[in-house]
């Protein structure tokens, strides 16, 4: 199964959660009419036992005026729960997650070597597959753990533990990056979102129960002291029907959670081509005393999210746990392992990481990485699947990048000078006034420093550039609203400052404030509205129309024929250059991005066979390419030119 097929998976793992949703909906709605049934009884001993409640008295076990009420109010607790706390999490995204769990922000700018291996370890991963490079938080927690958390890859974030960073290497972490990558690129990150806000609402039957238990009468004349013994007997109760809640909520995570953890372990091993990497880390887990646990009041409510089990209970290892038992997950990675695990020192083996991860930042990569794509077929099986060559060429592209230059992308402000810089014309007369029209937008310090960093930027090779716009994204994200509003300004500014727009300047542009706007502004997701290539086909010839032209020439009318012929059966035309601007190019790959994943996978079958059909992939053509892919929320690995 390729990346289309994990994504009409994972919704169809959606759809199941929500059947699952509304069978404990049910369960607990009839548990708590009978707890209320149950507590009418008992209330009515200590009053006059004829007098009934809402019609019900004792002889009778059914009423539904009383399930009326019951399912009411049960209905009224779940639902209104969950609608909360999703419309919390879709505001905050992964971040909200992070937060939740006491997780504070690494600085992309950090120098500890231990961050700063941490730090390029994602960024590799990222760049690799195609994503947007997430921030990182820390977990101040003994145990090692990590996990990722977003409804998209745009609010996704990836959070580690104090003891996984410490206590692990460079490939242990590469191998469990890898596993939260996977688990990001195979819709497991939404899915799992999604769940939290469900599950949130069907837990609060028992704490419905507390209050009723802790009400106390709101006149200040009643003689009545304590809570009302129907009212606390129907407490009790609810609080006990509140464990279906939480017993159902446990249930429904290990359903949907457990052979994902088995797909994420196997996806990393393919990621990254090692093996060993993930199995050790499960194996340092397993010999580390505090093993993969995160002392947390929230860790309950995300356990799921988590690399290994982060919970210590009674069921850890049992089949009821979220996640797998460790023997079980290194065995499937290795065959031979044995079940046994040695005692990690938590002081020797930390000590040794960070003077490795010192040694490492002085280390350059070794010779250069070949990455050829013989078919289009070849380059859609990577779509979402990046290997071992993506991660390479990933590295290298990092370490050719000028140390200056990193230096401003991981700064969250310099990193804008950075993205500034890369806008400006090569042309004097036109780079004149662009640079005269930022003067007037940007902040003055920020202009100051894109003076700075202009030549080297300029300098800097075309395969960099992209790469470049990749890093600055997490240190972009920590501006402020008023400076990212500022920032989108300037940035349009720059770009119609010589009334024209460049291809590179309409694919930065793009994928820069598409992904930005989702942390600044929280628009809500797309729906999923396009079933069939009919409905979309006006704007697939769009797009079409214009990877055709970027690297054709005179060849572009017979390359878009044969492209639009892997989608329809009928000859079709290359249209007038009318309406090949940049704004319905835009428009087109926004509402392409509303089709089903299988749609998406023809389209974009035909875009790469649309650019590979001479066999060769120039800069630009890579570019849009790309652009096509972040416009479809398809993570495209690295293009190579030439």
């Amino acid at each position: 199964m390729n990346f289309f097929g994990y994504q009409e998976q994972a919704r169809k793992n959606t759809a199941i959660l929500i059947v699952l949703f509304v069978l404990s909906v049910i369960l607990i709605s009839m548990a708590v009419y009978f707890a209320m049934v149950l507590g009418i009884l008992m209330g009515q001993m200590f009053v006059d036992q004829d007098t009934g409640f809402m019609g019900f008295s004792a002889n009778q076990l059914w009423s539904w005026d009383v399930f009326y009420v019951s399912t009411g109010i049960t209905l009224a607790v779940i639902l209104g729960g969950s609608v909360y706390r999703i419309r919390a999490l879709s505001e905050g995204g992964g971040a909200a997650v992070a937060r939740m769990l006491g997780g504070t922000y690494l600085p992309s700018a950090s120098r500890s070597p231990l961050d700063r291996r941490l730090l390029n370890v994602v960024e590799e991963m990222a760049i690799a597959s195609g994503l947007p490079v997430p921030p990182v938080y820390l977990l101040e927690q003994q145990g090692i753990n990590a996990f990722a958390a977003g409804f998209s890859p745009s609010d996704t974030v990836v959070g580690i533990t104090r003891g996984a960073l410490e206590l692990l290497n460079r490939d242990q972490l590469q191998g469990v990056m890898a596993h939260e990558f996977s688990h990001i690129l195979n819709g497991d990150s939404a899915m799992k979102m999604r769940m939290m806000g469900l599950l949130f609402g069907i837990t609060l039957v028992s704490d419905a129960g507390i209050v009723l238990m802790t009400m106390k009468p709101t006149s200040r004349y009643s003689r009545e002291r304590g809570t009302h013994p129907g009212l606390l007997v129907m407490g009790l109760l609810l609080f006990v029907v509140g464990t279906v809640g939480v017993v159902m909520a446990d249930f429904i995570k290990r359903a949907v959670s457990r052979q994902r953890e088995f797909l994420a372990d196997a996806s990393a091993v393919q990621f990254t081509r090692n093996p060993a990497g993930i199995a050790d880390a499960l194996k340092i887990i397993g010999g580390y005393k505090a093993g993969s646990k995160v002392s947390h009041v929230a860790t309950g409510q995300v356990s799921h999210f988590f690399f290994g089990n982060a919970l210590k209970s009674w069921y850890a290892s049992d089949w009821w746990a979220t996640h797998p038992p460790l023997e079980e997950r290194i065995k499937r990675i290795e065959p031979r392992f044995e079940g046994k695990f040695e005692k990690v020192n938590y002081k020797t083996r930390s000590s040794a990481n960070i003077s490795h991860a010192a040694a490492e930042l002085m280390v350059a990569p070794d010779d250069e990485v070949a990455v050829s794509y013989v078919s289009p077929d070849d380059i859609i099986s990577r779509v979402g699947s990046p290997n071992i060559e993506s991660v390479q060429e990933a590295t290298l592209l990092m370490a050719k990048m000028p140390a200056r230059i990193r230096d401003f992308a991981h700064d969250p402000y310099t990193a804008r000078a950075a993205v500034y810089a890369l806008l400006l014309n090569r042309d004097t007369q036109k780079k004149r006034v662009q640079l005269q029209v930022l003067e007037k937008t940007a902040d003055p310090s920020v202009f100051r420093e894109t003076l700075e960093i202009q030549m080297e930027v300029e300098g800097l090779a075309s395969e960099l550039r992209l790469p470049l716009a990749e890093m600055v994204l997490p240190a972009l994200k920590e501006m402020s609203l008023p400076q990212y509003t500022i920032f989108k300004k300037s940035v349009g500014a720059v770009i119609k400052a010589d009334h024209s727009v460049s291809l590179f300047e309409f694919v930065l542009y793009r994928m820069l404030i598409r992904r930005l706007d989702g942390e600044f502004t929280r628009s809500a997701p797309l729906p999923m509205k396009y079933y069939r290539m009919k409905t979309i086909f006006p704007h697939v010839v769009v797009v079409l129309a214009l990877l055709a032209r970027t690297g054709h020439g005179e060849n572009a009318a017979s390359v878009f024929t044969e492209s639009m012929a892997l989608l329809v059966d009928e000859e079709h035309l290359l249209p007038d250059k009318k309406n090949a601007r940049f704004s319905h190019f835009d428009k087109a790959l926004t509402e392409l991005n509303m089709a089903t994943p299988h749609l998406k996978e023809s389209i974009l079958k035909a875009a790469v066979h649309c650019v590979l059909c001479n066999g060769v992939i120039s800069v630009k053509e890579g570019e849009l390419l790309r652009a096509v892919a972040d416009g479809l929320d398809c993570p495209m690995p690295l293009m190579v030119a030439g």
